[in-house]
């Protein structure tokens, strides 16, 4: 496929063959979210365990009505992890990436510019691999502020972090209100439940990232695109974006949320009725 074809596109398949077709130092950002690696074990006994046990089948991708089937979630996390039913359309996206697509994202960078949110088990792996290429570094942070409970022996998850890496000669634009590195809110419950992604992360941090560090018309890339807040952080500040994911249900909520609709099929009052179309499938 040309690349100018893909450009404003959302993609469906693997990031690992899809980001073959892109040109070398062609990308002006990276912008993405990638699967977190969790810590491996049980989820224990309590209420706690059978939450956390929850949000990894929601990782997985696992339908709804599946989690909530089972009145012990670890018993389904169990049978979700050993299962091969198309239904479950499970991407195992607990467990981490394979780290080689940084290879890959390097080659299409004009310059290494990306941002990468991440679990605490992954910090150490991205730190070494981007500081290695000689590149500075800042460490983000959302901050939220309805953490969910945890138990004695362990800190509150109030925190998600974002590496952003840069070569030296890159610059970071102008604005006091783009220089901020945390955001501090609520956990996204709204978001989540108007696109039904369990990571969905606060649109106006991905804006300000975007405005802080690229110029209008420049490409971005989110290659785990989730349910599109890169692209349409993108749409919403006049860059342009190529998407790709993996799990078609994603995929979907995507393109539609980039037209203005939710998860529901609801359409925003804010919509840009002109485009509503399927130019963004590819």
């Amino acid at each position: 496929m040309q690349f100018e074809n893909i450009i404003n596109t959302i993609q469906l398949g693997s990031c690992y063959d899809l980001i073959k077709d892109i040109p070398d130092k062609s990308i002006d950002l990276v912008y993405i979210d990638i699967p977190y690696l969790y810590q491996q074990g049980g989820s224990g006994t309590s209420s706690l365990g059978e939450r956390t046990a929850k949000k990894r089948l929601e990782l997985m991708g696992a339908d709804e009505k599946y989690i909530n089937n089972f009145s012990d979630k670890r018993e389904a996390l169990r049978i979700a992890k050993n299962t091969k039913s198309k239904d479950l359309q499970l991407t195992n996206i607990e467990n981490g990436i394979d780290y080689s697509i940084f290879d890959e994202l390097c080659r299409v960078m004009k310059n290494i510019y990306i941002y990468i949110w991440c679990s605490k088990l992954q910090i150490n792996d991205i730190m070494n691999y981007f500081l290695k290429k000689g590149c500075n570094f800042e460490i983000l942070v959302w901050c939220k502020t309805n953490p969910t409970p945890t138990t004695n022996n362990s800190w509150l998850p109030d925190i998600e972090y974002c590496l952003m890496f840069r070569e030296k000669g890159t610059k970071l634009n102008h604005g006091y209100e783009l220089k901020h590195k945390y955001y501090v809110s609520s956990a996204n419950v709204y978001d989540k439940e108007m696109y039904k992604h369990p990571t969905i992360k606060p649109l106006e941090f991905v804006k300000q990232h975007i405005l802080h560090s690229t110029q209008p018309n420049d490409i971005v890339l989110d290659c785990f695109c989730g349910s599109g807040t890169t692209c349409v952080a993108c749409k919403e500040t006049g860059r342009r974006y190529i998407g790709m994911e993996i799990n078609k249900t994603y995929c979907d909520i995507a393109i539609n949320r980039l037209n203005g609709i939710d998860a529901n099929g609801q359409i925003s009052i804010f919509a840009n009725f002109e485009n509503l179309d399927n130019e963004e499938i590819k």
